[in-house]
């Protein structure tokens, strides 16, 4: 009977500190090595993407050397919603079109998941952002 019990507490206790781990977003192995994955995965389709459709006027993989084009610089202060709404409503003034019903929402997000690693690497990426 007790080692009945002994196994019920340790299950629980098992139990109990997974469900814990998972609710303060305690990294967890296999799941964080399939997100490091998964996030590599959308920054490589987002190169493409960028290069596809963005790279005629921002320089292939986002390396136009005037600083009027040059993505990561232009957006190492701006939010994540400042860079959706600009690519999906264009800037018409600046000869930006609008990218809504061309690019998909998940194709935004790779392209800046990608644009983002670029700050990163570049030592742009400041950890402040506008909210706008």
């Amino acid at each position: 009977m007790d080692r009945i019990k002994t196994f019920i507490v340790g299950a629980f206790a098992g139990i109990a500190g997974f469900l814990l781990a998972a609710l303060l977003g305690l990294p967890g192995g296999t799941a964080t090595a399939e997100s490091s994955k998964a996030k590599a995965a959308a920054i490589e389709d987002g190169r493409g993407l960028f290069n596809n459709n963005c790279s005629h006027c921002h320089g292939e993989n986002a390396a136009a050397e005037d600083s009027f084009y040059n993505l990561p610089q232009l957006l190492s202060d701006q939010s994540d919603a400042f860079f959706y709404k600009t690519v999906i409503d264009g800037i018409d003034d600046k000869g930006m079109p609008p990218w809504k019903g061309v690019l998909e929402r998940r194709e935004m997000a790779h392209i800046l998941a990608f644009l983002r690693g670029l700050e990163k690497n570049q030592g742009l990426a400041t950890g402040t952002r506008k909210s706008k």
